[in-house]
């Protein structure tokens, strides 16, 4: 089997992470964000992105501290996330979608307080610098990593849940937060 060393960025072998923050749901001030990553498609080296938006908080409230995909479909999927679910379903009638349709789209296939992360046909057509985007528009966009769903034929990640993340002593969380 090929090692990550080997992988080059467009192969089943490169793997994709979405990776909510350690404070992401917690309320805490500035953390609902979350980090994409994988072998870039511009350097061949490692590659992250970081984003705010809804869908950090809501892969993190499905009870999702990370989620790594490797592989490659045949045909356009999207993952759905729904609390301890995972699905992976067709997204044939999704490419070709822009970003906005497609987060529209998915609300309605899915739930309405579904949160996505997806690619537009730039990331479809393998442009080296296609990002990642959420809550209408927010972009993960450093390192060409939409590039990497698109060689995945993965459409996007859509994740829905509202829960918070179990805090050792959240009397202490709340006040050194509201500092």
């Amino acid at each position: 089997s090929a090692t990550p060393t080997s992988s080059t960025p467009s192969s089943p072998e490169n793997i994709l992470a979405f990776l909510p923050g350690l404070l992401t749901g917690s309320g805490a001030q500035f953390s609902g964000r979350f980090m994409v990553a994988a072998r870039s498609p511009l350097t061949g080296a490692w590659g992250e992105a970081n984003c705010g938006g809804d869908f950090g908080p809501s892969l993190r409230g499905a009870g999702w501290d990370g989620v790594f995909i490797s592989g490659q479909a045949e045909k356009p999927v999207y993952i759905y996330i729904d609390g301890g679910n995972i699905e992976i379903r067709s997204a044939a009638d999704l490419w070709g979608q822009d970003v906005r349709q497609t987060e529209e789209t998915l609300r309605s296939k899915t739930a309405p307080d579904a949160r996505t992360a997806c690619i537009g046909p730039a990331g479809e057509r393998l442009s080296l610098i296609s990002g990642i985007v959420n809550h209408d528009g927010r972009l993960a966009a450093r390192c060409g990593l939409g590039t990497v769903m698109g060689s995945k034929k993965l459409k996007a990640v859509v994740a829905r849940g509202k829960a918070r993340p179990d805090l050792d002593d959240p009397d202490s969380f709340k006040s050194a937060s509201a500092a």
